[in-house]
């Protein structure tokens, strides 16, 4: 049986430092590659033409062009990859914003070599990463969005979900993976991925963590 292909990376980030301490991390596991590494936001489409990476780990804030714009670039191509971000949550409201742009998930630039390297095994296999406390601090901010309209939608469209669906939803935004929320449901995995489908199209989402954000409006958690 042949080994299953590694993961490839992209690597985004302005500080050369901070490459070059990802690349080292990465460079200690077989199933994780780096592809290629640029500079900014602008150079990305390039790369990802050139290189097929996998996962884009991306800097949220670069000098020329940063996370929200490049992520909007990304998912606009076809099969585009899927795009972790990188974040200093803790004094950067623009992460909240990524969410709707489409990023697959969120480390802070302080998580461990280990959360690091599961984060893009997660989000390479479609179950998208967020650290817990950016988790925490993303649904405070959620819940402290003032946005009336933006609650009622997502009460709406919760509404649209069988009771199936709902529990899926719960499962997704308390960050379980498809075969946690298996064994609680008492189903099969397989199964689980339907209904995770079936919520991203009734919800009008792409990714775990923009469900998770429309279950925290509607107040599920």
């Amino acid at each position: 049986m042949s080994e299953a292909r590694p993961t490839r990376v992209l690597l985004v980030d302005d500080v050369p430092l901070m490459r070059s301490g990802l690349a080292a991390i990465l460079s200690t596991t077989p199933d994780i590659v780096v592809a290629a590494e640029v500079d900014d936001g602008d150079e990305v489409i390039d790369a990802v033409h050139a290189h097929r990476p996998d996962v884009i780990l991306l800097d949220i804030r670069m000098a020329r062009q940063g996370g929200i714009e490049t992520i909007g670039q990304v998912k606009a191509l076809p099969d585009a990859p899927k795009v972790l971000m990188l974040t200093t949550f803790d004094a950067d409201q623009l992460a909240y914003r990524s969410i709707e742009a489409g990023a697959d998930g969120f480390l802070l630039k302080t998580a461990s070599p280990q959360e690091i390297c599961d984060g893009i095994r997660n989000v390479a296999g479609g179950l998208g990463a967020v650290s817990p406390k950016t988790a925490t601090q993303l649904f405070e901010r959620v819940r402290d969005d003032a946005g009336g309209p933006r609650r009622a939608e997502a009460r709406r469209l919760v509404a649209a979900l069988t009771d199936r669906e709902r529990a899926v939803l719960v499962g997704i935004a308390e960050g379980l993976t498809n075969a946690e929320i298996a064994r609680r449901l008492y189903v099969g995995e397989t199964t689980v991925k339907t209904y995770v489908g079936s919520i991203f199209d009734k919800l009008g989402c792409d990714n775990r963590a923009s469900a998770a954000v429309v279950a925290e409006r509607a107040a599920l958690l």
